[in-house]
């Protein structure tokens, strides 16, 4: 394949000061308090499903999209401000279907000459709809056509980020975000996408091609089936796109783009970044990425990027005067097409759109005549292109990288395309790699006002290391929350310091009144967008004055089920007393038994601090309570003895917590 509106505004401490690094299983870790990502989910019943707005209304369709959000639905493609594309349960269709301003919600086709009395932009939308769910049959082009028309390289280097990376200042040291430049660096995350067609007006070369009505909705079809493959091929990507149409009213330009080579882009791309208002900067390049930033800051989107059509319908080959008809930019912030594509024809346009994304999210030719070698590498995990068919590489499959329609029509894309734009999952969490980050939190201060106690404490997102050499980590996940939970109970969400959870640096606070008088343990951990949980928690003790005789407590660490196997187990607590206060002896028995000493987790009771765990080993299947104290050193006994009830199961088996004392 030769490749190649508005103007938007641009605990870890020593035991002797009270403190544990409790390591837990992450998966038990997870369940305990909180819910897998919506697009991790089972989609069985959740087809994807058409909503349209009965108008354009930014308020309503705001509101839309945020209780699709909230009901866990996995939103693909927004049209704003009328339409969404989305995966919905059947509950949330009927949720949907009566939100204020909702006029349709289908899984199935539109009647588009019933769409007909909401507007020609409804009936624009409802045939994209259509055309995704139902495409029209198109040619297969493969190794006859491939023969017939050798590609070149269509994948690019963008020329302004290559000057920046020789300066040094395409990345920013210590910022956890893209910058201006990385727009498109792995494919994960929500997407703002530019649509951009343009019309000669014959005031420099000669007018000889005009967008026709069709022709305009073929290429929307076109680039939102394409977009939509790579969306579907993958959903722990949770890949979202965000439209800003500018193919329904093309953008006038001087120039004839098809008679031309496609160098002389610059001209016309210049022509139509002018019209959308971004003629601030006197290289193109920077034009198209002030937009797409400027698409990425509106839409609040993770990434941008800009296709641009040039029409051809009225050109013998469908291609420019130097033999390119399709190209992109590796890691944007653009891709063109023509509407021809060479003998690939409009029908094929989803194909070549697909592959061209591919470049644009970093992944490199496959196919020989582009010569692209084995051994070379690209993208955040920096992935050798090991299914190039120039050299003898490490596989040979087919893949949307090599071109040609098959691969498309097959969903095909092999393993080490799949790692250049991102998606590898090396720990296997169903987390790919990029977004798997870590979530180090912290507790910052602790002040007490008799039995009031606030805290604050801050949480950041640690990256996924890139291993691409002219860059920095960075990060497009969130932190979405703060949880903890004092004297083991239940976990809490605690507050924002700024109101929202929504950046990847969070501070938090807490603020704890009429706590009854001892010593009280506290937890905190942090979870993220992408559904990654803090590997450790930040923990806290601290004692509330009162009259008391002793500062003994004994925690049990209860399941999130609380289910157990019929088999040798491990149940897992913890004892602390008043500072200083030695503690002796755990003691626990089993359905009102006899009292048994339980094993402290570093072989010995001697500070006052100290984590514990009871083997159980359960005769049958049934419920059964447990029950455990502590004793000091001077021979004082707990009073209020630790309590738990577990559900022994013949056939389950289950992961208990591992609490671990750091010196």
């Amino acid at each position: 394949m030769s490749a190649n509106s508005t103007n938007l505004p641009n605990s870890v401490t020593h035991k002797n000061h009270l403190l544990v690094v409790i390591i837990l299983l992450g998966v038990i870790f997870t369940t305990i308090f909180v819910a897998p990502p919506a697009a991790f989910a089972d989609e069985g019943d959740a087809p994807l499903t058409f909503v349209m707005l009965s108008q354009a209304d930014p308020a309503a369709y705001a509101e839309t999209v945020a209780a699709i959000r909230a009901g866990q639905g996995r939103i693909t493609h927004q049209f704003p401000p009328r339409a969404v594309i989305a995966h919905l349960s059947s509950e949330l269709r009927q949720q949907v279907q009566t939100h204020p301003g909702v006029a349709l919600v289908l899984t199935d086709a539109a009647n588009l000459a019933l769409l007909d009395t909401y507007g020609s932009e409804a009936r624009r939308l409802a045939t994209i709809w259509n055309n995704l769910i139902a495409p029209a049959a198109a040619a297969d082009l493969n190794v006859q056509f491939a023969a017939e028309h050798p590609a070149y390289n269509d994948a690019l280097e963008p020329p302004d980020v290559a000057e920046a990376n020789q300066l040094g200042v395409s990345s920013v040291g210590g910022e956890l975000t893209p910058n201006y430049y990385q727009t498109s660096e792995f494919m994960a995350g929500s997407v703002a996408v530019g649509i951009v067609l343009v019309e000669s007006d014959g005031s420099v070369d000669p007018q000889t091609e005009n967008w026709t009505a069709d022709e305009k909705q073929q290429v929307l079809n076109e680039i939102v089936a394409a977009l939509n493959w790579w969306a579907e091929k993958n959903p722990q990507a949770n890949l979202s796109f965000v439209y800003d149409d500018h193919a329904t009213e093309p953008l006038s330009t001087g120039v004839e783009p098809i008679s031309r080579p496609y160098t002389d882009q610059q001209y016309w791309i210049k022509d139509a970044m002018n019209g959308l208002g971004f003629n601030n900067s006197t290289s193109y390049f920077s034009q198209v990425r002030d937009y797409n930033n400027a698409l990425r800051d509106t839409h609040q989107t993770d990434w941008a990027f800009s296709i641009f059509v040039v029409d051809s319908s009225a050109d013998a080959d469908n291609y420019f005067s130097n033999g390119y008809f399709a190209y992109a930019y590796l890691g944007g912030p653009f891709m063109v097409m023509t509407y021809g594509n060479n003998g690939y024809g409009p029908a094929n346009m989803d194909a070549v759109a697909a592959h061209e994304m591919g470049h644009i999210f970093r992944a490199l030719d496959q196919y020989s005549s582009a010569a692209q070698p084995c051994d070379r590498r690209s993208g955040y995990l920096y992935v050798e292109n090991q299914n190039s068919q120039y050299g003898t590489c490490a596989t040979n499959e087919a893949s949307i990288m090599r071109g040609l329609i098959s691969p498309y029509t097959n969903h095909a894309l092999d393993d080490y395309a799949a790692g250049q734009i991102g998606w590898r999952d090396s720990d296997g969490d169903s987390i790919i790699d990029p977004l798997d980050t870590g979530l180090p939190v912290s507790i910052n201060s602790l002040n007490q006002t008799e039995t009031t106690v606030t805290v604050s404490g801050s949480s950041e997102i640690t990256p996924y290391p890139t291993s691409y050499p002219y860059y920095d980590s960075f990060t497009i996940n969130t932190i979405t929350g703060v949880r903890y939970r004092l004297d083991g109970g239940s976990w809490q969400p605690a507050s924002a310091a700024d109101g929202h959870f929504d950046s990847a640096t969070e501070d938090y606070t807490l603020t704890f009144e009429g706590l009854a008088a001892g010593v009280h343990l506290l937890e905190v951990a942090a979870v993220d967008s992408a559904g990654n949980v803090s590997d450790t928690f930040s923990s806290r003790t601290f004692t509330v004055a009162g009259d008391v005789e002793t500062g003994l407590h004994t925690v049990l660490y209860s399941t999130d089920d609380n289910l157990l196997s019929q088999s040798s187990t491990t149940i897992n607590g913890v004892a602390y007393n008043m500072p200083d206060q030695i503690i002796a002896q755990v003691e626990y028995r089993i359905n009102g038994g006899q009292w048994q000493v339980a094993v402290a987790q570093d072989e010995a009771f001697d500070s006052d601090y100290e984590p514990f765990f009871i083997n159980f080993t359960p005769s049958q299947p049934g419920v059964y309570t447990i029950e455990a104290f502590a004793t000091d050193a001077d021979g004082n006994q707990e009073t209020d003895v630790a309590v738990t009830q577990v559900e022994v199961g013949a056939d389950q088996s289950f992961a208990v917590f591992l609490p671990v004392v750091i010196r």
